[in-house]
């Protein structure tokens, strides 16, 4: 105070500044906060308590309370960001070739399982050729002892031809005795429902003589005469006159051929001579079976060249128009003659 006990201001100014009434509390800068803008160095929420060194309160100023460094990311550092986005477009290409190449290695195995399936269900239709058994042993009885000759026909059928009007007979003449028989056939006739006979024929073979144990097939054709209604057939075996022997001929290269539309079926091969003699009127004799194993046709050709010189070989092909059912299995008989 003054010596007249009046208080005084800044600068011994009287109260309220200079002039009077002085600058507003709150320090030395003409506004209040001191120099500058209020809130002095920063924006509120810095550095000094409400109201610090000259300035409004918030003080010394800095940006809002966080963490050490302007912005998220470490000390100074930018703004972190999203790592980058990584292209798939080579694993989408390599999962795609891989399904590509997986489907064709799925499309061509089914392509060969059908194919080589139908392949095997073509094979399994066509007729297999039958084994050559042997004769088979039989018991001797009184007469096989005396050389009594006996035969008889088994499986005789008949059928219609495929064209025209022929009747086709087809059956097995099988020698049941023991002693060869010669050139053996049956008789075959012909009767209507009043059991009267219309007509009769020969169910031949191409055969001079048939060893006992064996089979040959016969066929006979005739026109379908008016009325049939049943048939029968008769055999009269007797001795061969044939005196010379029959050729060792082998059988290979069989191939059946099934019908096609009007084709024949069709079994071709070749047969050898084993003999060490010359093979005379070399035979080729085809018969067809059913599934149930009866013969249902038959058909016969000469080897080419007719005569096979030993260790000579010669083909055939014999054609089967007309069946009584669909073969299942075929034979074939090789006959052959030293003179």
């Amino acid at each position: 105070m003054d010596q007249q006990g009046a208080p005084l201001g800044a600068a011994n100014h009287p109260p309220g500044g200079y002039p009077p009434g002085g600058g507003p509390p709150g320090g030395h800068g003409p506004p209040p906060g001191g120099y500058g803008p209020p809130g002095g160095y920063g924006p509120p929420g810095g550095y000094g308590p409400p109201g610090g060194h000259g300035g409004p309160p918030g003080g010394y100023g800095g940006p809002p309370p966080q963490a050490f460094g302007p912005a998220p990311g470490g000390f100074g550092g930018a703004p972190l960001r999203p790592p980058p986005r990584r292209s798939h477009l080579g694993l989408i290409l390599g999962i795609g070739c891989g399904a590509v190449f997986l489907l064709c290695i799925l499309a061509g195995a089914v392509v060969i399982y059908f194919s080589t399936g139908v392949t095997a269900r073509e094979i399994a239709r066509l007729p297999e050729p039958l084994p050559t058994a042997p004769a088979a042993d039989r018991p001797v009885d009184a007469a096989a002892e005396r050389g009594v000759h006996r035969a008889e026909i088994r499986d005789l059928r008949t059928f219609a031809a495929r064209a025209g009007k022929l009747q086709h007979f087809v059956g097995e003449i099988h020698n049941t005795g023991t002693v060869a028989i010669g050139s053996p056939s049956a008789k075959v006739t012909l009767y209507d429902a009043g059991n009267v006979a219309l007509l009769s024929g020969d169910c031949a073979t191409q055969v001079r003589l048939l060893p006992p144990g064996e089979k040959v097939p016969c066929a006979f054709a005739s026109q379908r005469p008016p009325g049939l209604a049943a048939f029968k057939a008769e055999i009269a075996p007797a001795a061969p006159s044939f005196r010379g022997k029959l050729a060792k001929l082998s059988i290979a290269d069989t191939k059946f051929t099934p019908t096609r539309g009007q084709s024949p079926y069709q079994v071709a091969g070749r047969i050898t001579n084993e003999s060490p003699f010359t093979a005379r009127s070399v035979l080729a004799i085809v018969s067809l079976y059913g599934a149930d194993g009866k013969i249902v046709s038959v058909g016969q050709i000469a080897v080419a060249g007719g005569d096979l010189a030993p260790s000579a070989s010669g083909d055939f092909a014999a054609s089967i128009v007309d069946v009584a059912d669909a073969p299942a299995t075929w034979q074939v008989l090789a006959v052959g003659y030293s003179e």
